[in-house]
């Protein structure tokens, strides 16, 4: 079995706009849980940029192997996410996406 796939996407609200995008993310994340087995961590976090004071919404997950992310960007859930963001205009900024490759450590999950 193949190593899952970490990446952490990083989502810059516009002020005043956090807590909508982690409603909206709680309500794909739900759907995750019930609908995409191959999504093995769909964690929602807050924290303030600490150089810009801007506060950000970082997702750390895992997915199965590519075949679980390909169902998870092309669901339509996913899609009404990404839409619901544009057209209620609450991102400031694109969304970072940084995969990660593991370099050493251990995880107690």
């Amino acid at each position: 079995m193949s190593a899952p796939i970490n990446l952490i996407a990083i989502l810059s609200p516009k002020a005043g706009k956090v807590d909508r995008v982690v409603e909206l993310l709680n309500g794909v994340s739900q759907y995750i849980q019930k609908n995409e087995p191959g999504t093995l961590r769909y964690q929602i976090n807050v924290e303030v940029n600490k150089k810009s004071g801007v506060e950000e919404v970082i997702l750390l997950e895992s997915y199965k192997d590519k075949a679980a992310i390909g169902i998870h960007g092309s669901s339509d859930t996913f899609k009404a996410f990404q839409k619901t963001l544009k057209n209620e205009d609450l991102i400031g900024a694109p969304m970072q996406l940084k995969f990660l490759k593991e370099a050493g450590g251990f995880a107690r999950l």
